[in-house]
């Protein structure tokens, strides 16, 4: 009689505790005063496990955003970063439940007013594409951009997101004194303007090296999302540059993607043709010019036919980097 009432009460008792935690909430609810919750959440962003810049800390930071694109940093530590090793792809959808809540950490990405602690004891549920009971996440739409004719005016230390099409990619450099490896692309956005942008240290290794397999090898124009990139100028020329936070994702699913590929198929002759004229003779260099330019050496100059013209050309040469005019005689 007592064990059947035993485990009647802790029948009710445990379908109690599962509907709570049934309860969804969304992000901006969630509080460290919250004690049960569970979260519908996809990952929009993913780090590689890193040092903190002092070397104190081991972890990763997954960015993820619920129904309504709030995002909140999950931050994972020591074993925990293996034990999620296949949890937190790009672009799924998880519940989450009863992860530790807190205030970001001088080393965190301050996204929010809070961040997630995943540990042993969080519960995490992946949702399949097949699930009938639980529907994953629309693809993702929330962008922090700019346009480039803006990025002149931006003033230092300023980071911003980028969603665009690699025009071209150079190979692996080094800086004079080899302790850095960076690389060097050039990016455009759908108004057809290119911008250099450089690629630094482990994002040029990994990322990097896959721009340049699919641009020089697959003869492809991927799409990239890079996150909190800087502006700098260098030989008065403005230019991109990842940083410390910076990311780079790869053909993304992003509707904003779709409606720039979509401009990448209408204009791939275009594309083509740039990337032949800013295509330098040394695999490591390129040719930044107007979308418009036309790019001639100078042999091939002396070479048209006219009687007397007045010709405006940029030259391939490094040691004449500005528009020279010349006068041919027939």
């Amino acid at each position: 009689m007592w064990d059947g009432l035993f485990l009647q009460f802790y029948s009710y008792q445990y379908a109690g505790y599962i509907n709570k935690m049934e309860q969804r909430l969304s992000i901006s609810e969630i509080t460290p005063l919250t004690t049960e919750w569970t979260c519908k959440v996809q990952a929009v962003d993913k780090f590689r496990p890193r040092d903190s810049r002092d070397q104190r800390v081991h972890f990763q930071t997954i960015i993820v955003q619920d129904v309504n694109e709030e995002q909140i940093c999950v931050i994972l530590y020591g074993d925990d970063i293996r034990r999620c090793d296949n949890l937190f792809e790009l672009f799924e959808t998880y519940l989450i439940s009863t992860a530790k809540v807190r205030n970001p950490q001088p080393y965190s990405l301050h996204i929010s007013q809070f961040e997630w602690i995943v540990d042993r004891f969080t519960i995490v549920e992946s949702i399949q594409n097949n699930n009938e009971k639980e529907v994953p996440l629309p693809p993702p739409s929330r962008l922090s951009m700019i346009s480039f004719a803006d990025v002149a005016q931006q003033p230092s230390g300023v980071e911003v997101d980028l969603l665009v099409v690699v025009e071209n990619c150079g190979v692996m450099q080094y800086t004079a004194d080899q302790s850095k490896r960076f690389q060097e692309a050039i990016v455009m956005d759908r108004m057809k303007k290119p911008l250099f942008f450089t690629i630094w240290e482990y994002l040029a290794s990994n990322e990097g090296a896959e721009l340049l397999r699919q641009v020089r090898q697959l003869q492809e124009y991927p799409i990239i999302l890079a996150k909190r990139i800087g502006t700098t100028k260098y030989q008065g020329v403005t230019r991109f540059a990842t940083r410390y936070n910076s990311t780079i994702l790869i053909n993304p699913l992003y509707v904003q993607a779709t409606e720039l590929q979509n401009w990448i198929n209408e204009n791939k002759q275009m594309l083509i043709e740039y990337t032949m004229k800013s295509s330098a003779e040394s695999a490591s260099s390129l040719n930044f010019v107007a979308v418009d330019d036309e790019i001639l050496s100078v042999s091939a100059i002396a070479t048209q036919t006219s009687t007397v013209s007045s010709l405006n050309y940029k030259i391939k040469c490094r040691e004449l980097p500005h528009n020279v005019s010349f006068i041919q005689y027939g």
